[in-house]
């Protein structure tokens, strides 16, 4: 068996600190799912079927950010098995409107069924499409988007976000740690595999897409949370 990592073992410190993950066997499911469905999806595989849920730590943080902002209307892109999804409805209470947007029909159905089984039906509104083509269909604003199906380049669908997001909204983004693997050219996994040769030049050129972008005011948090914070200004 392979050692833990220096940074699993901060996560499993803090996990430790925090009294545990309320939804960790949302997360369990969620690994094995990927590597089920993989099998059935070919070329792509794991990287196709796309349930990666963050970890507990950073989910904690997302959720004293609900808590501290007060935000009531939240959107998530990248719905998975529901993980963050349920996270954020926790922490944002019972009177407030919690939307996800996932590809699959089934991960629809899996994350419909957990949040039925631990009390939260009616708190969650699912989308099953591409982000690109829900966000049109949508009205904003929204108070908080959590977009967690980015990967290595800027989505057909961020200005969208932007537009959607109230201003003093917030809009978070995980899977910065493309912006760390590309920055000290030393990846842990060959992404090229994934997003093609020119990732790292990809991934570069929407962080500095995001912080010089006009109505955004925007702030990493690096390791090992690996987020961007993007504040909608008042214009």
């Amino acid at each position: 068996m392979a050692e833990p990592t220096d940074s699993q073992l901060i996560s499993d410190y803090l996990v430790d600190l925090y009294g545990a993950d309320p939804f960790a066997h949302v997360r369990v499911a969620s690994n094995a799912h990927r590597v089920e469905h993989a099998a059935s999806l070919g070329r792509g595989g794991e990287q196709t079927c796309g349930v990666y849920p963050s970890d507990a730590p950073k989910m904690r943080l997302l959720a004293t950010v609900l808590r501290a902002t007060g935000a009531q209307r939240i959107l998530e892109i990248g719905c998975g098995l529901g993980y963050s999804a349920l996270w954020l409805a926790e922490a944002a209470g019972p009177r407030a409107s919690i939307e996800t947007i996932d590809r699959f029909p089934d991960h629809i159905e899996l994350a419909m069924r957990e949040t039925e089984d631990l009390g939260f039906a009616g708190r969650i509104e699912f989308h099953q499409g591409e982000a690109q083509e829900i966000l049109l269909r949508l009205s904003g604003p929204y108070d908080l988007i959590h977009d967690d199906g980015w990967f290595a380049e800027e989505p057909p669908y961020f200005q969208r976000m932007v537009d959607l997001l109230r201003p003093g909204g917030l809009l978070v983004m995980s899977n910065w740690f493309l912006l760390g693997h590309a920055t000290t050219d030393k990846p842990e996994v060959d992404w090229s595999q994934f997003a093609g040769p020119d990732w790292a030049t990809n991934v570069k050129a929407y962080a500095r897409r995001l912080t010089s972008h006009p109505q955004l005011h925007v702030s990493f948090i690096m390791q090992p949370a690996w987020l961007a914070l993007a504040c909608k200004l008042h214009q």
